[in-house]
C-alpha cells in the first residue's frame, strides 16, 4: 500500500538542487526547481546509471554518462539516447517537510 514517507526538508534543498535518497528499496531524487519539487527514480533509463550523478539544468534532469535528459516533472525524455521515461513520484509538501508516495 502506497504511503507518503518524509525524505527531507525543504530548507535542506535550496531552488536549483537536487538530492539522492534510499527509502527502504527506492532510489530517487529529489530535485527542487524554481517551478516546484519533483522526485524521480535515481536510474537513467538508458544504462541504468544513477542519475543523481548528472545535473540539474531548469527541469531537466541530465544522465552523467552519455547526457540523456529528462524532465523531473513527468519523467518524460527530452534527449537521447534514451528513449524510455523514467519513473517519477508524487511530492506532497507539509509545512517545511518534503514527502514522497512510496509503494
Amino acid at each position: 500500500m502506497a504511503q507518503f514517507r518524509r525524505v527531507t526538508a525543504v530548507t535542506d534543498l535550496p531552488p536549483g538542487t537536487m538530492k539522492a535518497f534510499e527509502i527502504g528499496h527506492e532510489r530517487l531524487v529529489v530535485c527542487h526547481t524554481t517551478e516546484g519539487i519533483y522526485a524521480v527514480a535515481d536510474e537513467c533509463s538508458h544504462d541504468s546509471a544513477p542519475i543523481s550523478e548528472g545535473r540539474l539544468h531548469g527541469d531537466e534532469i541530465i544522465c552523467p554518462r552519455h547526457g540523456a535528459r529528462f524532465s523531473v516533472k513527468d519523467g518524460s525524455v527530452k534527449a537521447p539516447p534514451a528513449l524510455v521515461p523514467i519513473d517519477t513520484y508524487e511530492v506532497r509538501i507539509e509545512g517545511n517537510e518534503i514527502l514522497v508516495r512510496l509503494e
